[in-house]
């Protein structure tokens, strides 16, 4: 099979999937809020932060274990890769051990003196953070099973695990009414064992089609010193993003009450339903672009880099502008009980997530190099900042808002300043190909913003759903537009020859 073949079917399986999990996932929250309650549901969000922010190493590794898998398949060799993937597996156990361990010992005093928990939730909130943990230690040994399915580009198998894995969550929402014991710790007891279910999918499909991935008693020193070394640096940008998530979560909780947790957290949920679209399409053309740097062909790797971006950036603009326009009636739909600042949160996140596109398209070609430090630095002291201003804003009794602000700031900072200077002092990328990327996204964002303005100037759209139709609509219809005018001559006259095929075929 072709890679634009491979890369146009692994695209069209992650999509049915994310349409899958997208639409369970915002119908499973819209339960469980109604079933916990907003103060259960913003508990759960914060103790299940504080888990987050130590297994945010397993995002580190995994992208160290991705990418020295995916480079060892594009070198073709089959004996390096089941030393990489042992040695892996290895590495991941052994961090998963240290992990909960730290967890324990200095999560239990944090849950228990420092976040903002009714008297009456104090036991149930330990008792999910214990169970949290358990979760995260799954997380962390499962990381290089995924990894080698991803690398592989066997997608069909990691959408149907996802699809399945959703309809558990929506099963897991349901079945809160039936807690034999509190209701906090029964989610966190069943989120637990759909999560156990999951990893043991993944390990019993590679077990049987990667020998690779079989045990082996094999653990290479220099393999795991260069799997450390890049995870370390990986390991600072993490940081970052876990500041930028679940660090803002519990940030809020430590200072308001456990409602406005959950209107951040809601806004979360929405972002991470939105930005799946540009993930999945992403997933299916990263080990390409990783493959081609391992064997040598720079410029074709970073010619598909640049055209990734432009295409992910039109559609988070796509998915984005109208959810932007039309939070207030869809979250209002969407949720039963929805909590102060819900939709205004979620309307700056969404924002935020659009900005994130550079940010997240330019972080490839450096996993691709192993050009990570100078990256890391930067966002580790960016967001540093961040959190340190934040917290004195908000100990000072500014508003709640003040989050979001400075979460778009951060945005910009990295997605027009940081990714793009390091790209071209230390991977080889031209300003002339940055501009003309930039340019490019400028062009199809005009009018689709323009849209947005004016839709909003004429229509009351916080109030009126079928207007709020419109709006999505129309807002749809301009980015469209202005994507097709993104496209080269040939790439224009091969969709407009399908649709003139499908048009004869009816």
């Amino acid at each position: 099979m072709s890679d634009k073949k491979r890369i146009a079917k692994n695209t069209f399986a992650l999509y049915v999937r994310m349409i899958f999990v997208m639409a369970i996932t915002l119908f499973s929250s819209r339960i469980v809020l109604e079933k916990l309650g907003v103060t259960e549901f913003g508990v759960y969000s914060s103790v299940g932060g504080v888990v987050a922010m130590l297994s945010f190493l397993n995002a580190t590794l995994s992208t160290g274990t991705s990418r020295f898998i995916t480079f060892e398949l594009g070198r073709e060799d089959s004996r390096r890769l089941r030393e990489t993937f042992s040695t892996a597996f290895y590495t991941h156990l052994i961090l998963a051990l240290i992990v909960v361990l730290a967890l324990v010992a200095g999560g239990t005093y944090f849950v228990s003196h420092k976040l903002v928990i009714p008297e009456s939730l104090q036991t149930p909130a330990l008792w999910t953070f214990y169970i949290s943990v358990f979760t995260a230690f799954i997380s962390f040994t499962q990381v290089p099973y995924t990894a080698m399915i991803i690398a592989n580009e066997k997608m069909s198998i990691y959408a149907y695990i996802g699809i399945v894995e959703a309809c558990g969550r929506l099963g897991v929402a349901y079945a809160i009414s039936l807690a034999p014991i509190e209701k906090l710790i029964w989610y966190a007891a069943l989120t637990a064992g759909l999560q156990l279910t999951v990893a043991l999918s993944y390990r019993f499909y590679c077990l049987h089609r990667y020998e690779e991935s079989r045990f082996a008693l094999i653990f290479k020193k220099e393999i795991c010193k260069k799997l450390l070394r890049f995870s370390g640096w990986n390991l600072l940008a993490n940081v970052s993003q876990m500041l930028s998530t679940q660090g803002l979560i519990v940030l809020i909780n430590m200072f308001f009450a456990p409602a406005l947790a959950a209107a951040q957290a809601i806004g979360n949920q929405i972002s991470s339903a939105m930005t799946q679209f540009s993930s999945n399409f992403m997933l299916a053309i990263n080990p390409q672009i990783i493959k081609l740097y391992s064997k040598g062909e720079y410029e074709a790797s970073r010619k598909l880099n640049l055209q990734t971006t432009v295409l992910v950036w039109d559609l988070m603009l796509l998915i984005g502008l109208p959810l932007i326009v039309c939070m207030n009636p869809l979250i209002h739909l969407w949720l039963v009980d929805v909590p102060d600042y819900a939709v205004i949160f979620a309307r700056y996140i969404v924002a935020s997530q659009i900005i994130n596109t550079f940010s997240m398209t330019f972080y490839v070609p450096m996993i691709a190099s192993g050009q990570l430090r100078d990256n890391s630095l930067a966002a580790l002291l960016v967001t540093a900042v961040e959190f340190v201003v934040l917290y004195g804003l908000l100990k000072a009794g500014f508003d709640v808002m003040w989050v979001q602000y400075m979460t778009i700031l951060v945005a910009v900072i990295f997605g027009f300043g940081v990714k793009p200077v390091i790209l071209c002092r230390k991977i080889g990328y031209k300003v002339r190909e940055m501009c003309r990327c930039y340019l490019q996204c400028l062009k199809s964002a005009i009018l689709p913003i323009a849209t947005c303005l004016v839709t909003v100037y004429i229509f009351d759209i916080n109030e009126s759903i079928s207007y709020s139709i419109i709006a999505m609509i129309v807002i749809m219809m301009a980015v469209a537009v202005s994507s097709f005018i993104n496209l080269t001559q040939s790439e224009r006259q091969y969709i407009v020859s399908i649709v003139k095929n499908r048009l004869k075929a009816q």
